[in-house]
């Protein structure tokens, strides 16, 4: 894998599946760049709504990423992360702990448009539906599927 490496939350897998922009071109740029990363966590989540056609696809996903289990050290910083912020915010899930985990520990770009799950500030996190995400790396003006 190159230095940056991409490691998207469940919520770009879901909308880069139905071909919404900008998240299809970045997947497909990331796999054909070897740098998209995968957290068990954002796969199990994935996998537990997808229908036969987007399971299909998403093998072929999995087999172009490096995926990253929960190990221990995942397990104890995601634990710091989540007592640290439980008192300041509700949304402090462990799961999204466990992805800014991992990407704090692996070095990786967390890509996530729910950046409000992650107050962690020692992590990255870029938002594809930004606009000033989108003009830096020359893609369209930012989708709203809501």
């Amino acid at each position: 894998m190159n230095n940056t490496a991409f490691l998207p939350d469940t919520n770009i897998l879901i909308y880069a599946s139905k071909d919404i922009p900008p998240t299809n071109s970045l997947l497909n740029q990331w796999i054909e760049q070897e740098t998209l990363a995968l957290s068990v966590v954002s796969i199990s989540e994935y996998l537990t709504k997808a229908n036969p056609k987007e399971l299909t696809n998403f093998n072929q996903v999995l087999y172009s990423s490096q995926i990253y289990d929960v190990d221990l050290e995942i397990a104890t910083l995601a634990a710091k992360y989540r007592k640290q912020f439980i008192r300041k915010t509700k949304r402090s899930h462990i799961l999204d702990c466990y992805l800014a985990a991992t990407a704090k520990i692996h070095h990786l770009t967390l890509v996530t448009r729910n950046t409000g799950d992650f107050p962690m500030k020692d992590i990255k996190i870029i938002n594809p539906f930004e606009t000033n995400y989108n003009s830096t790396f020359n893609h369209q003006p930012p989708y709203r599927p809501d």
